[in-house]
């Protein structure tokens, strides 16, 4: 790996990708991981009781005033974010007694065999260490391109720069992206279904989706909390729910998408269908050939999109947001678990939910003409995003 401060190349589904320090604490931040079965690298298991205070001005460790519980025993102090044990040392943290306080260092991959991974404080005092790498519930490189979404707004030389970026790009560059996107999908996917099985990745993916990027990881926490067999009980109440989460994040959040709405939905589609998880599942059955649809089945792509919507969705939610279940969570487990190549379907599926300005970049450049009928897809949405990334 080649390491510059604060930046990192690590290898990606599809080489090396640059991701900045920031996108871990930020992880950290947002508790975006499974904290349930987290553990030292000498065994011993970790509580997280308070991440701790983001220090993203003052010199010294990530996270200042944290509590953890190693072992039965609560520790205060001070959390710091590496990329690898060996940056401890590389940044003489153990020199510094501004790192005198750090009582867990957390780190993304664990050392090489022959590199020692204890860490040591100026204090002598020796530092555990936490991987985290196998707790992530993404890549590393869906996190690095969340974080790039969320600095896009507002950035018009970084907007002028994304258009001419899209604007130079050939029909195969194009392609290759938005297939690269599935790929990333798919893999997600299985993941999922490795760890989780069918029920629980529905369950959890589904309000994940709801929660969009800001409030991702207190949803996925709510699903942890409360088991699908709950919600499928109809023992949920949607305000006890919300109120079991004190992060969500509100600021610029319109109505419609606000979680407290969203989690009145979620428990509304249990009360209209409560097996709306097997109904998603029998849908290689109801549609045949799904492998070979391709942008000339417009009309068919359309109607499983209608029966997505009203017949399992109960239409429940508008057409944007379970446009958005099916891209980011309904297909890629449903291609995953049956082996379905779905990657046409996908990416002529219409648009989810996405920022007004991606429409107005895709007919800017010409990939969307009415009149010609080139109508905006899922697949230049996520070719958009992939290039944001970037």
């Amino acid at each position: 790996m080649i390491h510059k401060p604060g930046v990192e190349e690590v290898p990606g589904y599809y080489g090396l990708v640059k991701i900045e320090e920031t996108v871990l604490q930020r992880i950290w931040m947002e508790q975006d991981f499974f904290t349930d079965s987290l553990i030292t690298e000498c065994g011993k298991e970790i509580n997280l009781r308070e991440r701790g205070e983001w220090n993203r001005s003052e010199r010294g460790p990530s996270f200042k005033n944290a509590r953890v519980e190693i072992n039965g025993e609560i520790r205060s102090g001070d959390i710091e974010i590496h990329f690898n044990p060996t940056e401890w040392e590389e940044r003489e943290h153990h020199l510094d007694e501004n790192f005198n306080r750090v009582v867990l260092h957390v780190c993304i991959f664990a050392n090489s065999l022959n590199a020692k991974s204890n860490v040591w404080r100026k204090d002598k005092q020796a530092v555990p260490c936490l991987y985290l790498l196998p707790h992530l519930f993404y890549g590393l490189e869906e996190y690095a391109e969340a974080q790039a979404l969320a600095q896009l707004s507002g950035k018009d030389l970084f907007v002028e720069q994304l258009v001419n970026n899209l604007s130079s790009m050939s029909e195969s560059d194009v392609n290759q992206c938005i297939a690269k996107r599935w790929k990333s999908k798919l893999s997600f996917a299985r993941y999922r279904l490795s760890r989780q099985g069918w029920r629980m990745a529905c369950h959890q993916w589904f309000l994940e989706v709801l929660g969009y990027r800001r409030n991702r990881a207190p949803m996925v926490r709510v699903s942890h909390q409360f088991p699908y067999e709950n919600w499928q009980d109809l023992k949920m109440a949607p305000r006890s729910v919300y109120h079991s989460q004190n992060d969500w994040v509100l600021r610029g959040c319109r109505p419609a998408n606000h979680p407290r709405q969203r989690i009145v939905e979620y428990t509304r589609l249990w009360e209209l269908n409560p097996n709306w998880m097997d109904d998603l599942k029998n849908i290689p059955q109801k549609f045949n050939n799904l492998a070979v649809w391709s942008e000339n089945d417009r009309k068919e792509i359309l109607k499983l999109a209608n029966y997505w919507r009203s017949t399992i969705l109960q239409d429940i939610f508008g057409r944007g947001k379970a446009n958005t279940l099916w891209i980011d969570f309904a297909l890629p487990l449903l291609c995953e678990n049956f082996q379905i190549n779905g990657y046409n379907i996908w990416k002529n599926w219409p648009s989810g939910d996405c920022p007004q300005s991606y429409r107005k970049w895709a007919g800017s450049i010409g990939w969307t003409d009415r009149e010609r009928k080139k109508t905006f897809t899922n697949g230049l949405v996520q070719c958009i995003i992939g290039t944001c990334s970037v």
